[in-house]
């Protein structure tokens, strides 16, 4: 079990009731709750894993494996379809769920973006929550465990992630990706306890180049124009949907490494189906993360401009563009720099509820002139 939670990092209280909970014996269900890109996911691959696993979560073996690759047929990922986990998903899994695993222990449903259930999914997804057949265990993760269903959070073990420490953080790039300590800092700081995140600008110059044009617009958005402006919200869009097509020869390959051990057609056919559902879930995922990135970035710039307006330099988060913040700011700008921050978190619940995502941008960045003007 050593090995299984092993790009877990900084969230030792949460692998620790884990790790305690494949020993011991787990619970029926359970809601992994916290903040975007610190490893909520990803833990729980790896705790599917666990359960499956046939020694109880060695982290190597090919159960181990499969199932952290998202390729096992007794583990199923359910995310949204659109803007909802619907009735008609819910109705086929608790018909299927009753069925004994086809090779695990245990068979498995990690529900992505947990909050999506519409109203008829939550009451249907209900009823099996409370008499869940004794082979089955089902993982919740969520970044809003307020849009739950009471019933269903009050019926899971809470299991709760924290955003990473910047220290965490920078060690786990030099530890892991090589990455100079000075480096490490910067991207540790400009993170904002975002792991994933941390580690996408350590090891990508598409998120670098990303976040170069974001804070660029971000400087520039207070003296644009009307015509700029739209070609800066264009720009902003862009940088979001950038990323979506780069799964997909990713996942190609994974498939292809897959299909080496697929004994038949219908256990290619099956992976193949699987395959798609994966590209369409990264998809979805990276689009999300753009957003969440877009008003992190901006956020974080118009934060800057307050700390540099009342000389809390050593505070900044975009040390690297500390410079170009001491000659932009605005003397006596502080309270206009903290409602262009408001303007931001506004935008950013706003995308919460999964709003047209060009509209509630636009609407950013009009307030954030307005804010600066």
């Amino acid at each position: 079990m050593r090995g299984l939670f092993t790009d877990i990092t900084g969230q030792e209280m949460a692998v620790g009731l884990l790790t305690r909970a494949l020993e011991q014996g787990a619970s029926h269900a359970y809601l992994f709750s916290g903040p975007p890109g610190v490893g909520k996911t990803e833990a729980a691959l790896a705790f599917a894993a666990g359960l499956a696993c046939p020694e109880g979560g060695c982290g190597v073996c090919a159960t181990c494996r499969r199932v952290k690759e998202g390729l096992h047929p007794d583990i199923e990922i359910v995310a949204p379809e659109g803007n909802f986990i619907r009735k008609e998903e819910i109705t086929e899994i608790n018909l299927h769920a009753v069925y004994r695993p086809y090779e695990a222990k245990a068979k498995v449903y990690i529900f992505l973006e947990a909050d999506s259930f519409n109203i008829e999914a939550a009451n249907a997804f209900l009823k099996t929550l409370e008499e869940p057949p004794g082979h089955v265990h089902f993982i919740l993760v969520t970044d809003r465990p307020e849009r739950l269903l009471p019933t269903i959070a009050s019926r899971c073990q809470l299991v709760t992630f924290s955003p990473v420490a910047a220290r965490a953080i920078a060690a786990d790039l030099s530890g892991r990706l090589g990455v100079k300590e000075r480096e490490a800092e910067l991207i540790a700081r400009v993170a904002g306890g975002n792991l994933s995140y941390a580690r996408e600008l350590a090891t990508s110059d598409t998120v670098r180049r990303q976040r170069d044009v974001l804070l660029d617009l971000a400087r520039d958005l207070p003296r644009a124009g009307l015509l700029d402006t739209e070609v800066a919200l264009d720009d902003a869009m862009a940088s979001v949907e950038s990323r979506e097509a780069e799964v997909v020869p990713e996942i190609k390959a994974e498939l292809k490494r897959a299909l080496e051990w697929a004994g038949d057609a219908r256990t290619k056919k099956w992976l193949e189906k699987r395959s798609e559902d994966k590209i369409k879930r990264q998809q979805r995922r990276l689009r999300t993360q753009g957003l969440q990135t877009l008003t992190h970035v901006f956020a974080g710039w118009y934060r800057d401009l307050a700390l540099v307006s009342a000389g809390a330099e050593d505070a900044v988060l975009n040390r690297d563009r500390l410079s170009e913040l001491q000659t932009v700011v605005r003397p006596g700008g502080l309270r206009a720099y903290t409602d262009a921050v408001e303007a931001v978190q506004k935008a950013e619940e706003r995308l919460r509820y999964n709003v047209d995502a060009r509209l509630a941008v636009g609407d950013m960045f009009r307030s954030i002139k307005e804010a600066l003007a």
